[in-house]
């Protein structure tokens, strides 16, 4: 098992489907609502979500990449939904991602538009 900020990847190649998914190696304990969770091997992500002409502004697999597969994850398992409610827990995923980039080193202008936009259109994701 690995441990933040080491999450190990690969690519994956869903037959027939989008190409730029990306599934963890190993098992992976991250810190998440001041404790720690583990996402598991084989979790598959497509890291941040931004259209391809945006790239050069925000990259989806540069700095991010750590705070987007923990998101990805929170979303995706609705992290925290029963404890705290819906709001809370999309909010909370949210603020961890924006936490998680500042860590990783991604300029805070790039952090804070990348929340913006996750709390904005974000509950989209959060409902499927």
């Amino acid at each position: 098992m690995t441990k933040y900020p080491d999450i190990r990847i690969r690519k994956y190649a869903k037959p027939g489907g989008k190409v730029n998914w990306f599934e963890l190696a190993e098992d992976c304990e991250v810190p998440y609502n001041n404790g720690t969770l583990v996402i598991p091997k084989g979790y598959r992500t497509d890291f941040a979500s931004v259209p391809r002409w945006l790239w050069s502004l925000i990259p989806p697999h540069g700095r991010m990449a750590n705070a987007s597969v923990i998101h990805d994850y929170a979303y995706d398992n609705r992290l925290g939904e029963d404890e705290y409610g819906t709001n809370s827990a999309r909010l909370l995923a949210d603020i961890t991602f924006l936490w998680h980039c500042r860590l990783d080193g991604v300029p805070t202008w790039q952090a804070i538009l990348f929340f913006l936009t996750l709390r904005g259109f974000g509950h989209k994701w959060w409902i499927r």
